[in-house]
């Protein structure tokens, strides 16, 4: 096994690391996901930094550029968020209790998401994670936050709960 990505290097020395892992045969799974991980912050990192620049009043020529590539990074990043709360969701379908109670609750879930009550729907599915005694992901945090519009909040959550509401997951 050979020795950890370092956290300062480069993505691009990550990647060449996991190649040579690959021509070696020696693929190791949590360089992998440190890899994975490296690269959502960079992408998250570099959205919030197109929307500064797109904002910026000094370079208004530019500012039309700006806000496309902005909009192109943050559909990508909107859907990785939208793919992973389904599995997150599908994940948690697993634990009995919860699934349970998000079957009884679901429809009523369900129906303030679609209302676009935010913080009724936040209030609800906490209250299941508190009273079930399980950490509320992070993930589900996200999707919660004020900067996706109402549109996308609808499709996270509606994502979410399509994986523990839903049929058994086909792999």
């Amino acid at each position: 096994m050979s020795a950890p990505v370092s956290s300062e290097a480069s993505l691009e020395q990550k990647l060449q690391q996991l190649e040579d892992q690959l021509k070696a045969g020696t693929p190791d799974i949590d360089q992998f996901r440190q890899a994975y991980v490296a690269l959502r912050e960079l992408s998250r990192r570099l959205q919030s930094l197109l929307q500064w620049a797109g904002e910026d009043r000094r370079g208004k020529e530019d500012e039309k550029k700006f806000q496309g590539l902005y909009r192109q990074v943050a559909g990508w990043n909107a859907s990785e968020l939208m793919e992973t709360l389904k599995r997150t969701g599908f994940a948690l379908k697993k634990d009995s209790g919860l699934k349970d109670v998000f079957d009884r609750q679901g429809y009523r879930i369900l129906e303030l998401v679609r209302a676009g009550k935010r913080d009724e729907a936040f209030h609800a599915i906490l209250r299941i994670f508190v009273s079930a005694k399980r950490e509320f992901p992070t993930q589900l945090v996200e999707a919660f936050k004020p900067v996706y519009s109402d549109e996308l909040f609808k499709v996270f959550l509606f994502s979410f709960l399509s994986g523990i509401l839903g049929q058994e997951e086909i792999e």
